[in-house]
């Protein structure tokens, strides 16, 4: 309540128009991987649910890692969603990071798969 108050209308509407930018672009770049699609043709704002070619929970492992916090595993909530994850990126994230991120996907994936 008070960083949204020190923040104001306006502080709070940049916030979620970024948040919302960058959950687009990193939804965008995990998804020019091989087998990463996004499972839901909805609007979204902040999160979006990304359906993966290997089991969720093995690529938050690996995630994890390398000191990256990927997502959330949806399959403890939603066991018919094995292969599914929750992912969103802050107003903090910047795109670097996210590179990172499809970067170390597209390993874990490749690694997997090809094992």
């Amino acid at each position: 309540t008070i960083h949204m108050s020190l923040m104001g209308g306006e502080g709070l509407a940049n916030t979620a128009a970024a948040c919302h930018a960058n959950t687009a672009t990193l939804s965008g770049k995990l998804q020019e991987i091989d087998g990463v699609n996004q499972l839901f043709n909805r609007p979204v704002f902040h999160e979006q649910v990304l359906q993966l070619p290997i089991a969720a929970s093995d690529v938050l492992s690996d995630l994890a890692d390398q000191n990256l916090l990927g997502g959330y595993d949806l399959s403890a909530d939603y066991p018919e969603l094995e292969n599914a994850m929750l992912v969103c990126a802050t107003e903090k994230r910047i795109e670097l990071e996210m590179d990172r991120y499809a970067r170390e996907l597209q390993s874990i994936i490749d690694s997997r798969t090809n094992d």
